[in-house]
């Protein structure tokens, strides 16, 4: 096979799971970058924080993150990939302008801080599920960033061409709120893949008579 000659197969044969896969990714990216990389740009330079606070905020954001983050992992590993993942795109599309509003306020983003840590927690583990064992990695690859730079490194640069265009500083609020509805709609058409094997992977067992029974149970027939 050739680059391009798997390239192809990708695009013709597992479009469907690559389309899914570039709108969580989008929606992902997009929630994370205005969250943890541009909100302190955006409250020193349209809230005229000064530089303690606007760091401080984030921050205290990815603390939390940190010490809950394990715990979201087993959530979605207990109790499956899409209800965590729609909790943290429905999070962002009702509390991305509530919190911005309490940001302006001087308030904290934390109610966001625990939408994203619904993403960060399951989607390490949802994405690479969407494809086949034979084209994962490239799949999710190209899927993950093609997205990742349409949408999610470009996400300061549009959120501030927004507000000069605009001019509203509810923008960033406004845009999360947009990437959290492609969410949704890419939360409710993929696949539960929790506690399930992963396509086209052989099978796995954990002890050695759970081998036996796999053994025996795929051994033919004997034929008299």
């Amino acid at each position: 096979t050739t680059a391009r000659g798997d390239l192809a197969h990708i695009f013709r044969g597992h479009w469907r799971a690559l389309i899914l896969c570039i709108g969580l990714v989008a929606a992902y990216n997009v929630t994370d970058y205005m969250l943890l990389s541009y909100m302190p740009t955006y409250l020193t330079g349209q809230l005229h924080y000064d530089d303690t606070q606007g760091l401080l905020i984030p921050i205290c954001t990815m603390v939390l993150l940190i010490l809950i983050v394990n715990q979201v992992g087993r959530l979605s590993d207990r109790f499956g990939r899409k209800p965590l993942l729609m909790s943290g795109m429905l999070g962002f599309f009702v509390l991305s302008a509530p919190s911005f509003l309490l940001v302006k306020d001087g308030g904290l983003v934390l109610m966001l801080g625990l939408s994203l840590v619904c993403l960060l927690g399951t989607m390490s583990a949802a994405l690479p599920a969407l494809f086949p064992t034979q084209v994962r990695y490239g799949a999710l690859s190209v899927g993950y960033n093609m997205s990742a730079s349409l949408f999610g490194g470009t996400t300061p640069l549009v959120i501030t061409a927004l507000i000069s265009a605009t001019g509203t500083d509810m923008m960033p609020a406004y845009y999360a709120m947009a990437a959290a509805l492609l969410g949704v709609v890419a939360v409710a058409c993929m696949a539960e893949t929790a506690q399930r094997p992963l396509e086209g992977s052989p099978p796995s067992v954990g002890t050695a008579e759970e081998a036996a029974q796999l053994v025996e149970s795929q051994a033919p027939e004997p034929k008299f």
